[in-house]
């Protein structure tokens, strides 16, 4: 795996990207830990700037694949059926789910 690594990019203690070398096109990975319920408005905004930041950043070329802990709970109502899927564990939804729908 070690060969496919093109670069590694560390933003924050909450995102970094990896770029990998795919046969046609190349495949970033974005990792991220988003702020959990109990941070500020202000801090998960500006979570979800520098996420943007970063996706701004990436060629367009690029695979893009985004992935960690959102610490998003979708509970029962259907209200972000459209962007989560159907399936959860949760009885309510927190905040950050509202967030993370709001940014896609």
């Amino acid at each position: 795996m070690q060969n496919y690594v093109i670069g590694f990019e560390p933003h924050n203690e909450r995102l970094c990207k990896v770029r990998l070398k795919g046969k046609y096109n190349n495949i970033m990975l974005i990792n991220l830990y988003a702020p959990t319920e109990d941070h500020t408005e202000e801090i998960k905004e500006q979570f979800y700037n520098n996420l943007q930041y970063l996706l701004d950043k990436t060629s367009k070329n690029n695979i893009i694949i985004i992935l960690g802990d959102v610490n998003a709970q979708r509970g029962k109502a259907r209200l972000y059926n459209e962007v989560t899927g159907q399936r959860t564990v949760h009885e309510e939804t927190n905040r950050n789910v509202e967030l993370l729908c709001e940014f896609v």
